[in-house]
């Protein structure tokens, strides 16, 4: 299982794939947008991801022009705290060469059919679904008919409403991956429900990642976990500084945050191995000084039949296994050997 994001391969025995979500982080301000680009590519991220709407057609005018006081330096109604937040496509595309300029892919998420169109201008080569439009149809259906490769969250949704999402994205033949979200902010610890990483790969036989949501404060282990749990990608938000007023902050990781998840996510790496049994050189000392060997239990004379009674089970690991007893049992001493010493192949007929 296994999906071209950019000019990798990303799925089965792959790098995990980490994306810097900016989102909203960026507070409407191209000089932050561009420091985090700059914090993500510091960091050794894969690629960074912005978001795009078109305010208005995010929900019906009394929605859009209620009051809404939580960030009152962005405005005091919904349509103006997002307007306050909201980038142009012109801009959009002023971050995607400076993405280009740094060496770091960059992509966005498009939260209607406008701005679905609108990131043509883009030239995307990889595109985000966000989890609230798993059910939007419509949607699904123009970012899967672009048939580039489509990342998939999967949080606030039932089973059969992931099934129908998934139907119609293999409509188009789009190359898709799912990432498991749990689209609660913070997500606590007992709502992770890491097995739903199992269940996705199992179920719809597409890479699989992780979205996470945990408070800063978690240090992360949720999506530690979950790429010790098998996931492939992982997609976290992250910021300047926590305490920074907006939407995402408080459920972001700061730069210096951002680099050590990332430095934990290759050491897990290399922690995973190929899933097979070896036995390592480094493992070779250690086995010679504590395996157990066919030792004597008494002196044995050359020429004499060595039997049960004879032999007993010492270390250090050096001579015959346990296991090879049938070695030792029933054969011939040729010389004579001391009590309480290994037994050697030379020893005997």
């Amino acid at each position: 299982m296994q999906i071209k994001l950019f000019d990798k391969i990303v799925g089965d025995g792959q790098p995990v794939f980490v994306i810097a979500e900016v989102g909203l982080n960026h507070n409407g301000s191209m000089e932050i947008a561009k420091q985090l680009i700059d914090a993500a590519k510091a960091a050794g991220c894969d690629a960074v991801k912005f978001q795009k709407r078109h305010v208005p057609s995010l929900a019906v005018r009394s929605f859009l022009d209620a009051p809404d006081l939580r960030f009152p330096a962005f405005g005091s109604t919904y349509r103006e705290v997002r307007q306050a937040v909201e980038f142009s496509t012109s801009q959009l595309m002023e971050l995607r060469d400076y993405s280009r300029s740094k060496a770091i892919p960059f992509f966005v998420t498009p939260f209607e059919l406008n701005s679905a169109k609108e990131i043509d201008a883009l030239e995307p080569e990889v595109i985000k679904s966000a989890s609230h439009n798993l059910t939007f149809i419509p949607l699904l259906e123009v970012l899967a008919q672009k048939r580039k490769p489509l990342i998939v969250s999967t949080g606030m949704s039932t089973i059969e409403e992931l099934d129908m999402a998934v139907s119609v994205i293999r409509k188009y033949d789009c190359p898709f991956a799912l990432l498991h979200c749990v689209s609660a902010y913070p997500t606590p610890f007992s709502l992770v429900q890491l097995r739903m990483i199992d269940l996705l790969r199992e179920r719809y036989g597409v890479p699989v990642g992780y979205s996470g949501h945990e408070e800063f404060s978690a240090k992360s282990l949720p999506t530690l976990a979950a790429v010790a749990r098998g996931a492939c990608i992982v997609e976290r938000h992250i910021t300047l500084d926590n305490n920074m007023p907006g939407f995402d902050h408080k459920i972001s990781l700061n730069p210096a945050d951002l680099k050590e998840v990332v430095l934990q996510i290759r050491a897990i790496e290399s922690m995973m191995g190929d899933g097979k049994k070896h036995l390592l050189p480094e493992e070779l000392v250690k086995r010679e000084q504590q395996r157990v060997s066919i030792a004597t239990a008494r002196a044995i004379r050359a020429g004499e039949i060595i039997s049960s009674e004879m032999i007993s089970f010492r270390g250090p690991g050096t001579g015959f296994a346990t296991y090879e007893i049938n070695n030792v049992v029933g054969k011939k001493a040729v010389v004579d050997i001391s009590e309480d010493v290994l037994i050697e192949k030379a020893m005997l007929s």
